[in-house]
């Protein structure tokens, strides 16, 4: 059966109406897929979509700095300034720095410096025969000096020098303030110190200015044992923490035994004596005669100049034993052109 004429122009027009449909319909469909991806995201990339971009906009929107131009100044300014303020710092900072000496101190040398110092310090003015330590201090270096002494290993004697820089420095201000004495030192041990050192080395290119400063910082402490009398005492703190030295008092503890207060030691003395005086006086007389004794009569006072009294002057009342850790800061900016080997900076 053959189409006819009409018919043919139907069935090619339904399918070409078929083939625009599809064609619509696919488009479509990728339209709203693509708005989809737009206004959720795409979790396939991980591109954040519309709804995000929204939430972002609005969290920048309610933030306290608003990101406008003049914020983002304020910022940049910010930094600058800080970065100015921390340069200032440090410098002050470490303005008591340790000062490198230019040449190597040789180990033979150096014990006979450390010999030297030690004595010196020995026999600043104190309480013990009027120096500020006994004869068996050696301020830390026991290990050096004595008959037992041994001599420094040459890649030590930088670090010991160190310490014995800040050791000095304490103690010439602890002196100053009139501390009674210096029991011990106790200082850290030169391996640990040197294995510390190695680890704060910077490694690498480091670009940060910031980081490669704290690189440059050492702290070292010393475990101090002192005698000292209040006065002496509150002297000394503010010495040690207005010093150009950077230098901190931590772990601080005192106490004071009984036996060397002034006030128990006087009541101790007068309870002593008064019983004494007491009891032959009532072995001898009956009760009326011990009440009588105990009851003075009226208006029958001791002359002021003959009656007991409990001074205590802080002046002679035994000073405090001490304990404290000194911690001393080094920020790398040592100036060893300053012509003083192995010295601090005044």
């Amino acid at each position: 059966m053959s189409l006819s004429k009409q018919q043919i122009v139907g069935i090619g027009s339904g399918c070409a109406f078929l083939l625009v449909a599809g064609l619509l319909g696919y488009m479509l469909y990728d339209a709203a897929s693509e708005r989809a991806k737009v206004e959720v995201g795409d979790k396939e990339t991980g591109e954040p979509g519309l709804e995000s971009a929204k939430e972002t906009f609005m969290g920048y929107n309610r933030a306290p700095v608003f990101p406008s131009q003049g914020s983002i100044d304020a910022v940049k300014s910010n930094a600058a300034q800080y970065a100015s303020w921390y340069a200032d710092a440090r410098a002050l900072a470490a303005r008591g720095d340790y000062a490198e000496p230019a040449v190597p101190e040789d180990n033979s040398a150096f014990k006979d410096r450390l010999k030297d110092e030690v004595d010196r310090m020995a026999k600043l003015p104190g309480g013990v025969d009027g120096h500020i330590a006994g004869a068996e201090c050696r301020f830390g270096f026991e290990k050096y000096l004595g008959e037992n002494g041994i001599l420094p290993d040459q890649k030590d004697v930088p670090l010991l020098a160190r310490q014995l820089a800040s050791i000095s420095r304490a103690v010439d201000i602890l002196a100053g303030a009139g501390v009674f004495e210096v029991q011990s030192v106790q200082r850290p041990d030169v391996k640990a110190s040197a294995g510390d050192r190695e680890e704060r080395k910077p490694k690498g290119n480091a670009k940060n200015t910031k980081n490669e400063a704290a690189q440059d910082e050492t702290c070292l402490e010393y475990q101090f044992a002192i005698r000292a009398r209040p006065a002496a005492l509150v002297k000394a703190l503010n010495g040690l923490s207005a010093d150009q030295r950077f230098m901190v008092v931590k772990d601080f503890s005192f106490r004071k035994s009984e036996s060397s207060d002034m006030i128990l030691s006087n009541i101790s003395a007068k309870e002593s004596a008064e019983s004494k005086s007491a009891a032959p006086a009532a072995g001898r007389r009956g009760r009326r005669g011990r009440i009588a004794e105990q009851t003075p009569a009226l208006g029958a006072g001791e002359p002021e100049k003959k009656q007991s009294r409990l001074v205590v002057d802080p002046e002679l009342d035994a000073p405090f034993e001490v304990a404290f850790t000194l911690a001393v800061y080094d920020f790398g900016k040592g100036n060893a052109d300053n012509g003083e080997q192995g010295k601090e900076t005044k």
